[in-house]
């Protein structure tokens, strides 16, 4: 028998996708990467100039990402920022906006991992 759904779960995986739509619609890309977590990745970078090894140097050879999760503060409901803490040998969070706020979180997670446009 499968697991009952339950209003508070329902609430989380509604705005997980409602999350998950809203980077999709600006151009990212995302996965699930626990229950209540999304990595939000942007498009893998290209040289200007294929040939020029110094700029091959420099820029990213993968995309830039981000992991979001839920997490209760101040008893609500917010998104968070996943940090690596390397010195606790773990991560860290850091509230972004709560979770009724989609657009505004996506905005967000839209500067820290889109490239800026060659163009």
């Amino acid at each position: 028998m499968g697991a009952c759904p339950t209003p508070h779960r329902e609430a989380l995986e509604h705005a997980l996708r409602a999350l998950a739509d809203a980077v999709s619609g600006l151009g990212l890309h995302v996965t699930m990467a626990g229950p209540v977590t999304l990595v939000v990745s942007g498009e893998r970078p290209a040289p200007e100039d294929p040939g020029d090894r110094i700029a091959a140097l420099l820029e990213p050879a993968e995309p830039l990402s981000q992991s979001v999760t839920i997490e209760s503060h101040d008893g609500r409901l917010w998104w968070c920022w996943v940090w690596a803490d390397a010195d606790r040998g773990g991560h860290d969070s850091e509230p972004i906006r709560p979770i009724e706020e989609v657009g505004e979180v996506a905005r967000r997670i839209h500067t820290v991992v889109a490239l800026p446009s060659a163009t």
